[in-house]
């Protein structure tokens, strides 16, 4: 199998991040942690640039919350900043990863899940 390199300035890009960022705040905008990170939106991408670059990034900031769903579980969420690069990663990796899956692969796949009906044969 032929190896793919993502290289930390491709994912430091600002145009990647400002991808990651919009898509990180998607339904996301009114909590004010997103919405002081969007307000210095320039700011913001190009500090967590310099941190991805100089390997300060991740910053591995979780908060902690219970859910009731359908049982009690403890949920730890990212900070926005890592949401952020979560999703600059997946922007580059993810075609890579979607080249090597077998077509009947549907957990997690953009326009494939629940929803997708599959005729087997």
């Amino acid at each position: 199998m032929k190896r793919t390199t993502v290289l930390l300035n491709e994912i430091a890009s600002f145009d990647n991040l400002l991808l990651a960022a919009w898509k990180a705040s998607r339904g996301k905008r009114e909590r004010p942690d997103v919405s002081s990170f969007l307000a210095q939106l320039d700011n913001s991408i190009k500090h967590l640039a310099q941190d991805i670059l100089a390997g300060r990034a991740p910053y591995g900031q979780y908060r902690s919350f219970q859910i009731y769903d359908p049982k009690r579980r403890i949920i730890h969420a990212a900070c926005f900043e890592d949401r952020v690069l979560h999703h600059a990663i997946m922007n580059l990796a993810e075609p890579v990863f979607e080249r090597m899956l077998v077509p009947s692969t549907y957990a997690c796949r953009p326009r494939k899940g629940v929803s997708t009906h599959v005729k087997l044969i």
